[in-house]
């Protein structure tokens, strides 16, 4: 094709069809270059030629468009520096294009056509690139509609620091084999990736880091191509998008092995999302069937709402699936029922000023037995896991703050080497719910957590298959020192083997006491009133024989839980239970074994003291003293007024007289003429006189029963009174007197002591 034939198409502005003729290089560079005035506003439009050589067109302004459609180009493009009006290159198939400082007023189009090879640059110093546009400025679209670019292992495209004011479209069929590199790139539309297939399995297949996108990012199936590859790993990086990021039915497949690349971090291997830090003003949204095989990195970044829909995969098995790690979500973070994670997700330090919501998810192959790491994470909504399946691993959000509900009903989590559910030392304002087949095949840590709300186990399922070294007790649910001011519903319905509440503070203690394990601990353990779960009848809770009969079930015995007992159901008008509870608690604290070996003596005045702190109740029944007390002032009482048994009853005065009730019966003083130093029996008759003669105390049968059984108070009676061994009675009397003081001592001791302490404690 001659210059003549192309100057006058070019001054008309017609197309022309070389058919398959050659046009020379040099003579298009001189077209643009001494002819722009004559050239037609429509500019050089050339359809089926062959451009011969090399077309430089560096450091020129050509000031009208220039367009090749379905041309075929010997040799690479040369625009270094060049200042074009625009650039169409559809459906052709050229070795390269170097383009860097390229300005373009109006498009770049290279839809639909084939660019095969690489070119070196002095903008790298380590790889090549079949398109170079660094430091270019685009005024309108890059356009890479149904375009295939093969670089080899070097770089597709190789675009740092360009500026696009409008959109690049890399869509459909666009092909790229080589890393697709934006790094820097400011881009004031958006970014769409539409069907596109990017390859560059071991290292990067799109590199948009510290790019600034005014629009969004598009990932997502074509109808005509179907759904983007990505196969290597996209670098997001610091970039900033102010609208949305969105990957639709996107097969993502991270790097698996390391490249020769001085750049290279070995944190980057199986990741296929490398965005830390980056900013979206909008949702990040995975939609469709995404299948993302390798890491999402997207810590410390600032998000707006992040969702995973229903059919999303997201293998990683033994990574970090999903790292949020100090992120900031301005909205929710919400994995839609469906979504299948192998592998992990991290929220440490994370803002979630939305919902967490990852209900009826299902999770396998964890790092490191951690299939959530939200320790320290702040989430301003609810935390939604209900239906949840977690196989593997561990949910931990210890120390996390939980601005609203903690749902995990009918959650499935299996973990039976270590933690199913840490929420240690976490903030909930609102409840706790385990709750409607929540099942834990492992143990469940609440340990020193505030629950503003309610824990609700109701229905939930605890089990510890056995003890081992990441949970050496074997607890089922361990709460230790964690306080609850909704109160606990524990009606659970099963809890193996153990329970840990030592130290745990609550309002309401709603459960049965009969469907706890067979050993738990509860040291500590306070709350202020019982409630009927509503499977147990009305009125069970308050049963004292329930209450005492789960007290005795504790894996140590420790008297604080029958004193918290006690104290709740006096507070609450139960006085009576409340005895029998300390009751119950003396009598099994009676029935354990000292842990180090006491004296003989000891024990035997244990032994001794047991039935009689049986008998009155451990000093919690001091009326049953009292009443025996009586009982035995009574029969005292009785025998001293038998006549034979009143005969041998005797008082002597100061002389030496003796005095029976009935009378004097020996005198010292005698009626014969010759005194005698000894006593004789009286010869004067007696007569019924108890006060003999006025010489001693008149004997009281009832307060002798008294001095006799009650030797706490002193009536002279006693002292004055004693039985005559020589009396046909007098033996009996001496023994049955003495065994009457010592019981009515022991009763009164008790009675006092147990009396005064009740006192004190009303």
């Amino acid at each position: 094709m001659d210059e003549r034939t192309l100057l006058a198409a070019a001054e008309a502005g017609d197309l022309l069809d070389c058919g398959e003729g050659l046009v020379d290089a040099d003579v298009l560079r001189r077209l643009c270059r001494h002819n722009a005035t004559s050239i037609d506003p429509r500019g050089i439009r050339l359809r089926n030629a062959v451009v011969a050589g090399e077309l430089d067109l560096s450091g020129i302004c050509v000031p009208f468009p220039l367009s090749f459609d379905d041309c075929r180009f010997d040799a690479g493009l040369r625009l270094t520096g060049a200042e074009l009006h625009s650039l169409t290159i559809i459906h052709s198939t050229l070795p390269g294009i170097l383009a860097n400082g390229i300005r373009v007023h109006q498009d770049l189009d290279l839809s639909g056509s084939d660019i095969r090879g690489a070119y070196p640059s002095n903008a790298s110093t380590t790889r090549q690139a079949a398109v170079w546009l660094c430091e270019s400025d685009i005024g309108g679209r890059l356009l890479c509609v149904d375009t295939t670019i093969d670089a080899g292992d070097q770089r597709a495209i190789h675009a740092d620091r360009m500026h696009v004011g409008g959109t690049i479209r890399f869509i459909h069929a666009f092909r790229a084999r080589g890393e697709v590199r934006l790094l820097g790139a400011q881009v004031d539309g958006s970014i769409d990736l539409t069907g596109a297939h990017l390859e560059q399995p071991h290292g990067l297949a799109l590199d948009i880091a510290d790019t600034v996108i005014g629009g969004s990012v598009h990932l997502i199936r074509s109808r005509k191509s179907g759904h983007p590859v990505v196969l290597g790993r996209i670098d997001a990086g610091t970039a900033r998008i102010s609208g949305r990021l969105m990957l639709r039915d996107v097969e993502l497949t991270g790097p698996t092995g390391t490249v020769e690349d001085p750049y290279w971090r070995r944190g980057q291997r199986n990741t296929a999302l490398s965005a830390p830090r980056l900013h979206v003003g909008g949702e990040v949204s995975f939609e469709g069937a995404c299948v993302i095989s390798g890491r999402l990195d997207l810590s410390s970044s600032d998000l707006g709402n992040v969702v995973l829909e229903q059919d999303c995969r997201l293998v990683a098995p033994g990574e970090v699936a999903l790292n949020l790690t100090s992120a900031e979500l301005r909205a929710s973070l919400t994995l839609e029922p469906g979504v299948s994670i192998d592998g992990s997700l991290y929220l440490g330090g994370a803002h979630v000023a939305g919902n967490l919501v990852m209900s009826r998810t299902t999770w396998h192959k964890p790092l490191d037995r951690k299939l959530i790491g939200a320790q320290g994470a702040r989430i301003d909504g609810d935390v939604q896991l209900v239906g949840m399946h977690a196989d593997q691993g561990q949910l931990r959000f210890r120390g996390a703050t939980v601005g609203r509900t903690f749902d995990a009903a009918n959650a499935q989590l299996h973990n039976p080497d270590g933690e199913t559910l840490s929420l240690h030392q976490a903030v909930v304002r609102g409840s706790v719910r385990l709750v409607a087949g929540f099942t834990s095949n492992g143990y469940v840590v609440l340990s020193r957590s505030l629950i503003e709300g309610r824990l609700d186990l109701r229905g939930g399922r605890f089990e510890c298959p056995a003890p081992s070294a990441r949970n050496p007790t074997g607890h089922a649910v361990e709460a230790v020192a964690t306080t609850v001011r909704g109160g606990m519903y524990l009606d659970w319905a099963a809890a193996t083997p153990s329970v840990d509440l030592t130290g745990a503070t609550t309002t309401i203690l709603a459960d049965d006491p009969t469907n706890w394990p067979e050993r738990f601990a509860i040291s500590g353990f306070s709350y202020d009133r019982f409630a009927e779960p509503a499977a147990v009848d009305a009125g069970l809770a308050w049963d004292w024989h329930r209450r005492a009969t789960w007290l005795d079930r504790q894996t140590v015995f420790d008297t604080g839980p029958y004193e918290q007992v006690a104290r709740v159901f006096r507070q609450h008008g139960y006085a009576h239970e409340a005895e029998r509870i300390l009751i119950a608690q003396r009598g099994r604290a009676a029935q354990i074994r000292p842990a180090h070996p006491i004296p003989l003596w000891r024990m035997m005045l244990r032994s001794a003291w047991l039935p009689i702190n049986r008998s009155f109740g451990y000093g919690y029944r001091p009326w049953r003293a009292l009443w025996m007390l009586i009982s035995l002032l009574l029969l005292v009482l009785v025998t001293v007024n038998v006549p034979a048994t009143r005969d041998a009853m005797r008082a002597s005065d100061a002389q030496g007289d003796v005095y029976a009730p009935t009378g004097i019966v020996v005198t010292t003083t005698s009626s014969s003429a010759t005194p005698s130093t000894f006593a004789d029996r009286a010869d004067v008759a007696p007569r019924a006189d108890s006060c003999g003669d006025g010489q001693v105390r008149c004997f009281d049968s009832f307060f002798f029963a008294v001095d006799t059984v009650v030797p706490l108070v002193s009536l002279d009676q006693r002292a004055t009174w004693y039985p005559d061994l020589r009396a046909p009675w007098g033996r009996f009397m001496e023994i049955w007197l003495y065994i009457a003081t010592i019981f009515g001592w022991v009763l009164s001791s008790v009675f006092v002591l147990s009396f005064s302490r009740l006192v004190r404690n009303t």
